[in-house]
């Protein structure tokens, strides 16, 4: 796996009732989209979990690791928008949290430390 300082964490629900098939197509759609770019080095890794127990609140995620530049430049494409807003409107509970790691962490802490001193907290 290359480096990679920072991920995507997409988690989802249940398909909303009658749109069960098409959200079965945006999904594979989407792991065969993350696997390209896997394979063609514009991201680190995917990494795809399918809850097996549960409730219809939260049935899984992905986790799409690299570089902080290498995500920006994923989140800024028209397909990762389009696969976002497709998901959107399929299933329930779509969530993105963007995470960094290593090196980035003490840049994200002295930020916020930096912020909170700008506004006397």
């Amino acid at each position: 796996m290359a480096n990679a300082n920072a991920a995507i964490y997409v988690s989802w629900g249940g398909a909303i009732p009658g749109r069960e098939a098409k959200s079965l197509e945006v999904f594979m759609h989407a792991v065969e989209y993350y696997g390209r770019l896997e394979k063609e080095g514009k991201i680190a890794a995917l990494r795809t979990y399918v809850a097996t127990t549960g409730n219809s609140q939260f049935s899984g995620f992905m986790v799409i690791e690299g570089e902080v530049t290498q995500l920006r430049t994923l989140v800024d494409s028209d397909e990762y928008k389009s696969i976002l807003v497709k998901a959107r409107h399929l299933v329930e509970g779509v969530d993105v949290v963007h995470c960094v790691t290593g090196a980035e962490v003490l840049k994200s802490i002295e930020q916020l430390v930096t912020a909170r001193k700008q506004l006397g907290i």
